[in-house]
């Protein structure tokens, strides 16, 4: 019987422990929010849930919240350095998040389910990010980068539906994940930023040399920047809705399987006078576009159609875009022909 009351003790404890899985909270503005103390000594707290980690929730929060840099708690001034795993978790009703500079971390599935999301504002300062933080966040528009941060990588947008435009920072040198936006439809790029520039909302090298992404949900022809010498591996595959590619008499290199995917391509404008190489078999270079409709016209200048004939694959199969480079298989429909191929005077009416 007593080894029965203390087992009986022991859960009332850790029920109790799990009831209150939160040091303090605080109201602002009519939000309730809890806190963890990270380090006594040093008056740091972490923002996190008012319930244990299995049922974490803060479904009373709605519209913008503004996390605050500092609370007081028994009259003790904390520093809030850190959003803790699953803090927002399940907030169906919340709008907006302001992030105030001071936050170091944020933890991971930090805004997990947070289906009604739309707003992000990030501090200026660099910030460590978790796993999953926006996971299934669906309704984010509007994402405000810290402008000393230095790389992003917008994978942690991906479950987004609504998220048309990102402006790049000037400090930013490292970008990833743009071409998991799947509703993306503009990019801009801080003129003072020394690697990255944007031309008509797309993503160039501060030069205008190389093309580096294109949105996958662009709207207009991609008519890519004069001057442009090479279009990096996937900056144009994933944008399926793209009627009209032209490509400016400067390029250099390009993959063939850039097209790949392009299922309303109907023009390709190429202006460079001796044909550029965009695939291998072996050793032998060919100029070659990978195509999902059969009838897509490739507009050359007269002067320049028997070159561009003369260097189409004459048959299916392995192709790569560089010497050893990882072959392909091409059927015989989605290899241009001579049918494919226009000359015209001048591209003044494309």
């Amino acid at each position: 019987m007593k080894h029965t009351r203390y087992i009986l003790v022991a859960l009332a404890i850790i029920c109790s422990l799990g009831l209150y899985a939160y040091d303090f909270s605080v109201t602002l503005d009519g939000q309730k929010l809890y806190f963890d103390i990270t380090n006594k000594s040093k008056r740091t707290a972490c923002v996190t849930y008012n319930a244990s980690t299995g049922s974490a929730q803060n479904r009373d929060l709605k519209g913008t919240v503004e996390i605050p840099p500092k609370v007081r708690y028994n009259n003790v001034v904390y520093n809030i350095t850190a959003i803790g795993q699953k803090a927002f978790a399940n907030a169906k009703n919340l709008e907006g998040i302001i992030i105030p500079s001071g936050i170091e971390t944020i933890g991971d599935f930090a805004f997990e389910d947070c289906s009604s999301l739309k707003r992000i504002v990030f501090p200026g300062n660099v910030v460590k990010l978790g796993q999953g933080i926006f996971f299934k966040c669906t309704s984010i528009s509007s994402v405000s980068i810290g402008s000393d941060w230095e790389s992003i990588d917008f994978t942690m947008f991906r479950w987004s539906n609504h998220l048309k435009e990102i402006s790049i920072p000037a400090k930013v040198e490292k970008i990833q994940g743009l071409k998991k936006l799947k509703s993306l439809e503009r990019i801009s790029v801080d003129s003072n930023n020394n690697k990255f520039s944007s031309y008509e909302g797309i993503l160039y090298s501060k030069d205008g040399k190389v093309m580096y992404a294109c949105p996958r949900h662009y709207d207009s022809d991609v008519i890519i920047k004069d001057g442009t010498e090479t279009i990096l591996p996937g900056a144009l595959i994933d944008c399926v809705a793209t009627r009209k590619l032209v490509f400016p008499a400067s390029l250099k290199a390009v993959s063939f399987r850039e097209t790949s995917r392009m299922k309303s391509l109907g023009t390709v404008i190429t202006k460079p006078v001796k044909p550029v190489v965009t695939a291998y078999k072996g050793k032998d270079g060919f100029f070659l576009f990978q195509l999902c409709n059969p009838k897509t016209e490739i507009i050359v200048e007269n002067q320049s159609k028997p070159k561009y004939i003369k260097m189409l694959p004459k048959e299916a199969g392995q192709y790569s875009d560089k010497i050893g480079g990882v072959p392909f298989e091409i059927r015989d429909k989605e290899i241009p022909t001579k049918k494919n191929i226009k000359g015209v005077k001048n591209f003044d009416k494309y």
